[in-house]
This record gives C-alpha cells, sequence and structure tokens, in this order.
C-alpha cells in the first residue's frame, strides 16, 4: 500500500493533467489530505472524462464556486489513524489480519 502522501501526489498529478497542466494545491490535516485545482473556463469532454476519474480516485470530492465566478475542484483521501494516533508521514501501513467468514 501506498502512504497517503504518495497518494496524494499521484492524485495532484492525476488531477493536474486532466486540466492540462493546472496547478494545484495540497492541504493536509491529521485525518485527511485535499487536493484543489481551479477548473478553466472550458474542458473538452476527453478532459472531462479524465477529470472525473481523478476525482473518483479519492475518498470524497466536491466543486466550489469561489468570488468573481471561478471554479474549483477538491478531491480528498483519508489518512489513516492508529491507536496511537496518526502515522506519521511515510510510515508503513501496518497488514490488517483477514477476518473470518460469518456463520449463519
Amino acid at each position: 500500500m501506498c502512504s497517503a502522501e504518495t497518494q496524494a501526489a499521484a492524485l495532484a498529478a492525476l488531477l493536474s493533467a486532466a486540466l492540462g497542466g493546472a496547478e494545484t494545491r495540497i492541504e493536509a490535516t491529521c485525518d485527511r489530505i485535499r487536493i484543489e485545482a481551479d477548473l478553466p473556463g472550458e474542458l473538452a469532454a476527453a478532459a472531462h472524462a479524465a477529470l472525473l476519474g481523478a476525482l473518483a480516485a479519492g475518498a470524497r470530492f466536491g466543486h466550489e464556486r469561489v468570488g468573481g465566478g471561478a471554479e474549483t475542484v477538491w478531491v480528498e483521501i483519508d489518512v489513516e489513524i492508529d491507536k496511537d494516533g496518526p502515522r506519521q508521514p511515510d510510515s508503513p501501513r501496518t497488514p490488517r489480519t483477514p477476518r473470518a467468514p460469518r456463520s449463519k
């Protein structure tokens, strides 16, 4: 599994590529990382499809209209939190133990 920071960098690259090289902004908190980009005035069908694919790769996504009519899209991924608190950047993930199937 990739670290949240690696996933965020990959999503930022996908979002930028989908928007023709648009600059992305990354904001991190203890439990999530958000990647934002401003939308151009027009999007071709292929760019629109690529944008939707990039947004769907996250845990949550959205679209906002900001002052002056500018539009921004954002995508978030979750940062895994251990019982001891959030993982430090680039720390390895602990493999999960598979659950036994439920009996009926």
